[in-house]
């Protein structure tokens, strides 16, 4: 599974998971065709590639500086 965001301006409807994405939406989306074999190939003029090291979350850091009462 891979991630695609909707950059064409506007809501897309997408056959393949049955519903509408909105425009600057982030969807997940199979690599493959129901073939198993066939890669989905999604237009970059209206789709863009999500990779997981711009999507996940930064670590949160504890705060030391507070005194504990």
């Amino acid at each position: 599974m891979s991630k695609v965001k909707n950059i064409s301006g506007g809501p897309r409807y997408v056959p393949l998971l049955g519903r509408e994405v909105a425009d600057g939406e982030t969807v997940e989306v199979p690599d493959v065709q129901a073939d198993g074999e066939s890669p989905i190939v999604w237009p970059e003029v209206t789709w863009q590639p999500v990779t997981e090291s711009a999507n996940s979350p930064q670590p949160v850091q504890a705060d030391d500086t507070k005194a504990a009462s």
